[in-house]
């Protein structure tokens, strides 16, 4: 019956939504992430300034409120000119993915990989007996087009015959990247959104903009932006923003600024574990952190703060191995955990979705099959290109855990986050588990040179923040009755413009004034990671370190902590934390960006519900979306804007960022 009932749902959503109004938001969605990409050419690249940040996305925020502004004017002069909410919607999440996919962890992170090695080569001595070893189809050889890509020319002109066909043969890996994780949530879709009706945090600020005037979150009798809450949040954010604004034009104005540092209060051992703690005022992850369940909010800083009296303890019993007590070694542990769990959770659900698949096919079959082959297509590609299957397979698998688990925190905490993973770790931990003897032994010098060339999947986080995306992708398709395969169409369009996109306008940028002058002539921050991951290997390679069993100690620790997290939930009524929350305290390591924002969002949730209760609870919520549209808009689109029209010095003297 619940099958049937979505069916029809899922009809009557696609009915209502024509292919029409599905056509013309999807054209907007495109035109104006074509925009950004130009925009980002000239501000990214070339300044530094970062235009594309942001859980959701800078631009993805400013073209929903841009839509929803223009509606009534638009209205007024026709009444199909103006997009409905699931249209507005539809083009929001067209520029989330499309923007990531193309922007500073996508195109540009993966781009480096390409060419850093033989760049660097040439001036490392130890870097050039590995270049050879490079996949000769996968990446271009020719010194003079490498050396133009870093320092640029004057013609600036792509040599687009060397680089077409080499990204084409990349295709099927991006393409795997982003089929596996959908399919893989659409085997999950059922139990999060039906069985366990998980709440889509992050969903409240779009929804509450484009949907219904944003009633739902005013006392459903008056629009979200005639509740004077709401602009009570977005003054406050205003006027955090105009008093950094105005020091960062007149130094001598008084401002809270965007950090405060705590190190300088604890100088001596063995304090010193403390020094790493910044008090971050991010507006945005206070105003979410609302909407987000309090054992989650309440574990991610208290269990941080626990995380720092084991590290004093450390210390004060004479251990002071470097990287101790090893949070993201103990977040990365917890994500495979949190896997399994999830994984055992929808057991019954899974099986279900299989029994379909094999009856009657559909969507279920689908999805199956879009999982193996994903899967399939990643270890094939990467064993053609020279890494060890036995390699391979453990690592495509340990992405696969690091999304199903990004998207579940998405899901269920709505954390406005980029960085809630341990960066790095899936291709850490697979090194780290067969040591780097045992890789040379599978695969020889090439599997780990090939898997060198691979480590931007694991340094940043290209599949497990599209999966993020796709997953309130399918909430929205559900909620608002848009119908899956539409969303699946726009999400693939999304997917396709912003990787073209994002290659043109890198590439393009790149041969005209190079990858080491860019970003206001600091260079490119991912091409310097690149550089530093051939370098690494080279060490490794010259001087194989032993299998480090400390780190390793850590991976299980964390594993157990969530799994006892996880039972404590389930057996002792009102306990407080959850492994989600842990894997928040510990993802980012020492320099956690999320402590005092969740600390700040959870005393004021908890002391709203204590005093007022559910009805309290709900009143309170146009002021904390206030809050992240005042932050969004006057930190995030005005004061870039405005910088732009100033000077570099000015955007440095207030240098604010989202996103964690």
């Amino acid at each position: 019956m619940q099958e049937q009932a979505e069916r029809i749902e899922s009809a009557v959503g696609k009915a209502n939504l024509s292919w029409r109004g599905v056509a013309v938001a999807v054209v907007l969605g495109v035109v104006l992430l074509l925009l950004v990409d130009v925009a980002v050419r000239y501000t990214e690249l070339i300044t530094g300034r970062y235009l594309t940040s942001g859980v959701p996305p800078i631009p993805a925020f400013a073209a929903i409120l841009l839509l929803v502004g223009l509606r009534p004017l638009l209205r007024r002069l026709h009444p199909r000119l103006a997009l409905d909410g699931r249209q507005i919607l539809l083009v929001f999440l067209i520029l989330a993915v499309g923007i990531w996919l193309g922007g500073s962890y996508g195109v540009r992170a993966f781009l480096p990989h390409l060419v850093a090695l033989q760049y660097w080569s040439e001036s490392d001595r130890n870097l050039a007996p590995y270049v050879p070893y490079l996949p000769e189809w996968a990446v271009p050889h020719d010194p003079d087009l490498i050396r133009k890509y870093y320092e640029g020319s004057r013609e600036g002109i792509v040599p687009w015959g060397v680089w077409i066909p080499i990204l084409l043969r990349w295709a099927p890996l991006f393409l795997a990247l982003f089929v596996g994780p959908l399919c893989l949530l659409l085997l999950f879709r059922r139990q999060w959104l039906h069985a366990e009706r998980l709440s889509f945090p992050l969903l409240t600020l779009p929804l509450a903009l484009a949907t219904d005037g944003g009633s739902r979150y005013a006392g459903g009798k008056r629009s979200l932006f005639r509740h004077p809450l709401l602009w009570l949040g977005i003054g406050v954010a205003a006027a955090f923003n105009l008093l950094n604004i105005g020091r960062a034009l007149f130094p001598s104005i008084p401002a809270p600024g965007f950090y405060r540092p705590l190190w300088e209060f604890f100088p001596n051992r063995p304090w010193t574990p403390l020094q790493s703690i910044n008090l971050f005022f991010m507006l945005e992850t206070i105003g979410f952190g609302y909407f987000i369940p309090l054992e989650v909010s309440f574990s991610a800083w208290f269990l941080y703060l626990m995380e720092k009296v084991v590290a004093i303890g450390g210390i004060m019993a004479g251990h002071e191995q470097a990287g101790f007590p090893f949070l993201q070694e103990q977040s990365a542990g917890a994500y495979l955990a949190c896997a399994l769990l999830l994984v055992w959770g929808a057991r019954r659900q899974l099986a279900a979705t299989w029994r379909a698949a094999l009856r009657r096919g559909g969507e279920e079959r689908l999805a199956w099959a879009g999982v193996f082959l994903s899967v399939g297509v990643l270890v094939t590609w990467m064993a053609v290109a020279g890494l060890a299957v036995q390699v391979a397979l453990p690592f495509v698998l340990m992405l696969g855990c690091f999304v199903l688990v990004c998207a579940r925190i998405r899901a269920e905490t709505g954390m406005p986050a980029e960085f809630v993973y341990p960066y790095a770790l899936p291709k850490e931990m697979v090194v780290n588990a067969f040591s780097v003897p045992g890789i040379t032994a599978l695969g020889g010098v090439r599997s780990m040179v090939v898997f060198s060339s691979l480590a931007w999947m694991s340094r940043h986080h290209l599949a497990e923040m599209m999966a993020a995306w796709q997953v309130d992708s399918l909430k929205v398709a559900d909620q608002e009755r848009i119908g899956r395969r539409t969303v699946a169409l726009a999400l693939l369009v999304a997917f396709a413009v912003g990787l073209v996109g994002g290659v043109w306008l890198h590439l393009h940028g790149y041969y005209q004034i190079g990858s080491n002058p860019s970003q206001g002539g600091a260079g490119e921050y991912r091409a310097l990671v690149a550089q530093q991951e051939y370098q690494q290997m080279a060490s490794r390679l010259l001087a194989p370190p032993p299998r480090d069993w400390s780190r390793l100690g850590g991976n299980g620790a964390g594993f157990l902590v969530a799994l006892l997290l996880a039972w404590g939930r389930t057996h002792i009524p009102a306990f407080p934390l959850h492994p989600l929350g842990y894997i928040l305290a510990t993802a980012y390591g020492d320099h956690t960006t999320n402590f005092f924002p969740l600390l700040t969002a959870w005393l004021l949730k908890a002391s709203i519900l204590k005093l007022g209760g559910l009805k309290a609870y709900r009143a309170g919520m146009p002021f904390f979306l206030g809050l992240i549209i005042g932050h969004f808009t006057l930190g995030g689109i005005i004061w870039p804007l405005l910088s732009l029209l100033i000077s570099p010095e000015a955007s440095n003297s207030y240098h604010i960022y989202f996103g964690g």
